[in-house]
């Protein structure tokens, strides 16, 4: 009875591997010995008959994304994670130098990225790093327009007469790293909170000056600024599900000292 019962697992097995394929039924009386012999990549299914001799041998392909997965399942528990980042919001610069009124809502910030996620199996704590493309871009609501002098200092200058449809940016693109720790409120929560750096290294600056006059459309880039290489952010998140609403405050002056206008960031938004 135990033959017969192993005869017909190994035929129903060979069966359902090669469902795509013709559909054979072996049929072997009396078998002494069954022998599955499982790779990544097929499955040899060997039957002895009386008297030792091989009544049935044949390989089985099998599907290895299916083994993997199988495998993944049925492995150790993965505490590292990579999620992609996309953030954006809306700048405030604060302690600006005098004559400099920058608009929140024409400052904004833009990121994305990679994180790698460190989670200890059963804790409510993640570590995580990453790497982020980050441009931020922050925008005068005065009447006056920024352009560099001699010392490639950048300052302010009155617009031409008559000109209309003003606006004077200063642009910033960084390479950022996160340094975060994420507390979750419980194994079964869908909420939790954020907090640390993000250190900025600052690759490229310029002054975006846009305005028309008459029937004519002026668009003025101003490169070479004086910007701090290094800077960094204080960041904060609060996150329900995968949608988080961030905050990051930056206490150092994105512009060098004596070379343009002085002020902090602090910037908030939706990130994911």
């Amino acid at each position: 009875m135990m033959r017969k019962l192993l005869m017909m697992l190994a035929l129903t097995t060979a069966a359902a591997a090669q469902a795509s394929e013709k559909i054979d039924t072996v049929e072997v009386k009396n078998a002494q010995k069954v022998v599955i012999v499982t790779s990544d990549t097929a499955q040899q299914v060997t039957i002895v008959g009386n008297g030792g001799v091989t009544a049935y041998n044949e390989q089985v392909p099998l599907n290895e994304y299916k083994m993997r997965k199988l495998r993944k399942a049925k492995g150790k528990y993965n505490p590292w994670d990579v999620d992609p980042d996309l953030g954006v919001g809306f700048a405030t610069p604060l302690s600006t130098s005098d004559g400099y009124g920058f608009a929140t809502f024409r400052s904004r910030e833009i990121f994305f990225g990679v994180k790698f996620a460190y989670t200890p199996e059963k804790a409510l704590q993640t570590y995580s790093f990453g790497l982020w493309c980050d441009w931020k871009r922050y925008g005068l609501s005065t009447d006056k327009m920024m352009t560099k002098v001699a010392d490639d200092a950048i300052v302010l200058a009155p617009y031409p007469m008559d000109a209309k449809n003003r606006v004077s940016r200063l642009n910033i693109f960084s390479l950022s790293v996160p340094l975060l720790f994420t507390q979750k409120f419980g194994h079964k929560s869908n909420f939790s909170f954020t907090l640390g750096p993000v250190v900025n290294f600052n690759l490229y600056g310029r002054v975006n000056t846009q305005y028309d006059l008459g029937d004519e459309a002026h668009d003025i880039t101003t490169k070479g600024i004086k910007y701090n290489v290094v800077t960094v952010d204080l960041m904060a998140a609060f996150t329900y599900k995968e949608v988080s609403l961030y905050c990051k405050y930056c206490p150092m002056n994105v512009i060098k000292e004596n070379k343009g206008p002085k002020f902090q960031s602090l910037t908030f938004g939706l990130y994911l």
